[in-house]
């Protein structure tokens, strides 16, 4: 079932549909962040109309996604080649245990 929430942002208040997906307080926190990050822009841009306004909040916000996007793919390569390496290390030392030593 879906139903509504009213959010504020830059001065104006939206009716957006909520859902399990995204529930009230997940669309509110959305909505709190571009509402916070316009402000941020119309503070360094004065005299710029809410659209203008709007559209470098959306490329800030893209921007700081993408970057975030390129932190997440690099961590994960560094996490998938230290497995590797961890797993190959433990696959030698298991090697080393199990082979047959002729000093016995």
């Amino acid at each position: 079932m879906s139903s509504q929430v009213v959010v504020k942002i830059f001065d104006k208040h939206y009716t957006l549909g909520v859902d399990q997906e995204h529930p009230a307080e997940h669309v509110q926190q959305l909505a709190e962040m571009v509402d916070e990050r316009m402000h941020e822009i119309e503070r360094e841009v004065k005299g710029g109309s809410p659209l203008q306004v709007a559209i470098l909040a959306s490329l800030s916000l893209v921007e700081e996604l993408l970057t975030l996007r390129k932190d997440y793919a690099s961590a994960e390569a560094d996490i998938a080649s230290r497995t590797s390496q961890l797993a190959t290390s433990l696959g030698h030392l298991f090697a080393e245990v199990e082979a047959p030593r002729s000093d016995r």
